[in-house]
């Protein structure tokens, strides 16, 4: 999983962009991670089938893209959680 767009200056000033901007800029990103996550999973089973049914293909390497696909799903999975308490502690904030 590529992370350089984190580290974009546009990203990291506040104040620079209106609050719709930076939603979608947000949103854009949240996409992009998800598309990763998604095929890493597609060439990870990919590479299961080919080594399991043909026997074509290298064991460790299969092992290599099965182990990087859970944990972009365990990564994944940690973020939706903490954003999930991010928004029900703002629910719980009395006005």
């Amino acid at each position: 999983m590529d992370i350089q767009g984190l580290s974009s200056p546009s990203l990291l000033q506040p104040g620079k962009t209106s609050g719709a901007e930076k939603t979608g800029k947000f949103g854009a990103l949240l996409n992009q991670y998800v598309s990763e996550m998604n095929h890493s999973h597609k060439v990870a089973g990919k590479a299961a089938e080919e080594l399991a049914v043909h026997g074509v293909g290298d064991a460790s390497e299969t092992m290599l893209a099965l182990k990087k696909a859970g944990l972009s799903f365990q990564l994944m999975m940690a973020a939706r959680t903490k954003v999930v308490a991010a928004y029900q502690e703002v629910m719980r904030m009395q006005v």
